[in-house]
């Protein structure tokens, strides 16, 4: 197993409701897929760094979804590489297309 798939599991066992691994990454899937458009502010079609740390800090934003966020930028460069999309993209910018790929081969690693 690769160091950042130790990194992952671990944290979703510390940080991620209980339940197993697959489950907590499947609710942080469906949270990235149902939040997109909320937390691509500027609507390029790209989750960036900044957004996702704006989201973490809002008083509006739950704890719990502030856990799914963590993630995501603990993850971001592998998420973003996933799919070799538009240059003119923002450098690091999370698509849909990224967290469809990543989410598949993570939990595809976990079986």
């Amino acid at each position: 197993m690769s160091e950042p798939d130790d990194f992952e599991k671990a944290w979703v066992s510390n940080y991620v409701p209980k339940g197993t691994v697959q489950d907590s990454i499947n609710q942080i899937k469906e949270y990235a897929y149902k939040s997109f458009d909320a937390l691509d502010a500027n609507g390029n079609g790209f989750i960036e760094r900044s957004e996702l740390e704006a989201a973490l800090k809002s008083d509006a934003t739950p704890a719990r979804e502030k856990s799914f966020i963590t993630f995501l930028l603990s993850n971001q460069e592998a998420i973003s590489d996933q799919v070799k999309e538009d240059p003119t993209g923002p450098k690091g910018g999370i698509s849909r297309l990224d967290l469809d790929a990543y989410f598949r081969l993570l939990l595809a690693s976990m079986k």
